[in-house]
């Protein structure tokens, strides 16, 4: 990107991880000053490690850039694959890359609005003495936040999300993120049920065991579980 006065974002928060022979929707959208950008032309390219576009397409949706991407069963698994994208808005071109892995499953989260509920039954907006904000019918943004830190700090502690062969240990580091995020908003002054929250989530995450696939081979490790590793600060 050149040097801009008003550079757009690229909303792009986590790496890919891109199932193999599988349709993976992707998507790359503008924004400036709190507002979407409009793209006008689209062209994507999935990258291999040694720089050869191994695929190449893109879309226009509603003026987003999109992408449904599907890898050949012949790409070898594993990272060092990029998805580049060249967007032209009305303000210029944006030349953007994101970091890609191809895997043969995706990680998906475990846990939806009614998890929530069952923990903290006023979030529910159709229970009596509805503690959320007016107007929210979803928690959805909350949990795909959520989401979004959690496949971080795997990535961070190298471990890959795709290899983890037992998603519902996720369940409760998920919920409790979740809910440490939202109390926090929802909070005008100090609420403890933020920090309580947050506390669980340390908790609940520094003790996790997971199945895991190391050498990427389609099965669990031989010792069957791996320790995701020593909790790291973390602030709502």
């Amino acid at each position: 990107m050149s040097l801009d006065a008003a550079p757009v974002t690229v909303r792009t928060p986590r790496s890919l991880e891109l199932t193999r022979a599988a349709a993976n929707a992707i998507t790359a959208p503008l924004y400036r000053d709190g507002a979407a950008v409009t793209a006008t032309a689209v062209t994507a390219s999935l990258v291999d490690g040694s720089g050869t576009a191994v695929a190449t397409g893109g879309t226009l949706a509603a003026g987003v850039a999109t992408w449904s991407l599907t890898p050949a069963a012949t790409l070898t698994l594993g990272i060092g694959y990029r998805v580049e994208w060249q967007i032209t808005h009305a303000g210029g071109i944006v030349l953007h890359q994101t970091s890609a892995a191809i895997v043969r499953r995706a990680l998906y989260p475990v846990i939806t609005d009614a998890d929530l509920y069952r923990r903290e039954p006023l979030l529910n907006p159709a229970a009596p003495g509805y503690l959320g904000p007016v107007g929210l019918t979803t928690w959805q943004d909350y949990i795909d936040e959520a989401w979004t830190e959690l496949l971080a700090r795997i990535w961070s502690q190298g471990s890959r999300p795709a290899l983890v062969m037992s998603p519902e240990v996720l369940r409760a580091p998920h919920l409790y993120l979740t809910l440490a995020i939202a109390m926090r908003a929802m909070a005008r002054d100090y609420d403890p049920r933020a920090e309580l929250y947050h506390g669980l989530f340390e908790s609940s995450w520094s003790s996790l065991r997971w199945v895991y696939d190391s050498d990427d081979d389609g099965a669990p490790d031989d010792e069957g579980q791996r320790v995701a590793g020593s909790p790291t600060l973390w602030t709502c």
